[in-house]
């Protein structure tokens, strides 16, 4: 008896008029080409800097978890001490040439010693800032921030508990011992420069009149006190005897830190610009040490109409439009001297920018057309991703809870929760034009992308078993595009079936989470253009990258 073959698509063959034909084959999936957007710097925000007497230049870089050396002859930089011990605010070198550092989300002051050990001095000091060393050996350190405003002197050996010297200072910032043995520093929320006597306690203002002093030091003649101003962006020399005050140079706003070479230069940081620039004093002149073109780049969105596909990008420093076919930087909203507070997930709505920030808590939304800051909503719970919905209502990932809440668009912001026991929640993407809207969230701590109903916060899985999935954007094919920064790789799923594929792998994204920072960190963004060309960015690099599909 002959059996008869079932007619499958697995056969792939039709009959017709007794012939057999191939059936034509399903159309490949599509390989991508890597391109760069925008290339990368060492840092993620230089901060802190030192001079180490050996023609190198250290530079703290907190976000990026490392200390740098700059070769000052070269050029050259080098990382010193890597994630996760490296997050430092401010450096400094001690007597015996050890290098000591801040962890300001960590709460440790390190050393390492000239054989290269490394160790933690000291713990449990939320907000650790800046430090310095008097002549006499004796270190002082101090906490701004996260719930803490204080100056501390603190044991070089790590033997004894820091001592509190000064309760509620004022912010006391980046600061430097005189020739009389009493510390010189800017008071960040007076918008002073003040003396203190650290063995009495006792405070009193050198100059006053900044808009945001944050950090100073002397000049050779011991006699004047360079002064930064990050929101006016100027290097001010003040007589410390008069407090009288000289603009030496205008430079862009977000200045962080500064130190003083013996020849009187002066090198500055700016962590919104990432970068590091000498300044003569004698003339006002500036050149670069270090340059980059963006800080901290994390959550991207791109409006899905846009033929230009121009990025938005939170660079936690700023908020940047950049152009994803050529990489061109329109538009700069910098931190300090705005209102803007440190995002990390950027989304767009027919009207606005979302911002969140897990740094300084908050959530803001922005007119896309003036980039005017409407509203500014505080949120403590560890926000990740945000969108908002056609009403005006925010959704967002409070990562640190693991829910998805509800932020009314009252004056208000009325918050309601409308799905918990999420596992890390950080990247949305919104599904509102299904039958049942909802929205994807992807699931750092659990490897899953989940499908929230907007209705009743009924959660289905979509996929599981992703490494530490964390950006995530809808492609024009209805696919979800992933950054599994876990494994290193952007992956496409299907949201019909949970299906993975890879599109890029071996990716440098992925720099591990530090201190009370919630699930996702600095998360890695994930946008896609209308041409359906997917662009990424890398905390590990401070760069864009775009996969622009070939076939």
């Amino acid at each position: 008896m002959r059996r008869s073959l079932p007619l499958t698509l697995a056969t792939c063959l039709t009959l017709t008029s007794g012939s057999v034909l191939a059936a034509p084959p399903a159309p490949a999936a599509p390989t991508y080409r890597q391109e760069v957007v925008v290339a990368g710097s060492p840092f993620q925000g230089v901060h802190g800097l030192a001079l180490d007497g050996k023609g190198h230049l250290l530079a703290s870089n907190l976000l990026g978890q490392t200390v740098h050396t700059i070769d000052l002859a070269t050029g050259k930089v080098s990382p010193l001490v890597g994630p996760p011990q490296g997050g430092a605010d401010d450096v400094t070198v001690g007597p015996d040439g050890s290098v000591y550092w801040t962890g300001y989300f960590a709460g440790q002051l390190m050393r390492r010693t000239p054989d290269g050990k490394t160790r933690v001095l000291a713990k449990n000091l939320p907000g650790l800032n800046s430090l310095a060393f008097r002549k006499d050996g004796r270190l002082y350190v101090t906490q701004l921030g996260r719930g803490v405003d204080a100056l501390s002197e603190a044991d070089p050996s790590g033997k004894k508990p820091p001592r509190t010297v000064i309760a509620d200072p004022g912010f006391l910032n980046g600061f430097e011992f005189g020739p009389d043995d009493n510390l010189y520093g800017p008071l960040l929320l007076k918008g002073q420069v003040v003396r203190v006597d650290v063995d009495t306690g006792t405070l009193e203002t050198v100059a006053g009149g900044f808009a945001m002093p944050v950090a100073v030091n002397f000049d050779t003649s011991r006699e004047h006190l360079f002064v930064l101003d990050s929101v006016k962006g100027e290097l001010v020399r003040v007589r410390v005897a008069t407090g009288d005050k000289e603009v030496v140079a205008k430079l862009p706003t977000g200045l962080d830190n500064l130190t003083v070479g013996p020849d009187n230069l002066v090198y500055v940081s700016n962590m919104v610009d990432n970068d590091i620039r000498v300044v003569n004093p004698a003339d006002g002149s500036v050149k670069p040490v270090v340059e980059a073109r963006l800080s901290v780049p994390s959550g991207l969105a791109v409006a899905p109409d846009d033929p230009e596909e121009r990025l938005y990008v939170a660079d936690v420093y700023a908020l940047r439009r950049v152009g994803g076919k050529d990489g061109a930087i329109s538009q700069t909203t910098r931190v300090l001297s705005s209102r803007m507070t440190f995002p990390m997930n950027v989304s767009l709505s027919a009207q606005h920018v979302v911002l969140s920030s897990a740094y300084l808590a908050s959530l803001q939304v922005l007119d896309r057309a003036s980039g005017d800051i409407l509203r500014t909503i505080p949120n403590t719970n560890g926000v990740q991703g945000a969108l908002e919905l056609a009403d005006g209502t925010l959704l967002v990932a409070e990562a640190a809870k693991g829910r998805l809440v509800r932020i009314a668009a009252d004056e208000a912001a009325t918050s309601t929760v409308l799905a918990e026991g999420l596992a890390g929640p950080v990247g949305l993407v919104a599904d509102t034009e299904a039958a049942e809207p909802g929205v994807y969230v992807t699931e750092v701590d659990s490897g899953k992308v989940t499908r929230v109903r907007l209705a009743d916060g009924n959660k289905r899985t979509v996929a599981k078993g992703l490494k530490a999935p964390e950006g995530i954007a809808r492609h024009p094919d209805g696919g979800l595009i992933v950054a599994e920064v876990g494994a290193k790789r952007l992956v496409r799923i299907d949201p019909a079936t949970g299906r993975s594929t890879v599109i890029a792998q071996d990716l440098n994204i992925g720099l591990p989470r530090v201190g009370d920072l919630p699930p996702g960190y600095l998360p890695t963004g994930v946008a896609v253009g209308g041409s359906g060309t997917i662009y990424m960015s890398s905390d590990k690099e401070s760069a864009l990258y775009r996969f622009v599909p070939v076939r």
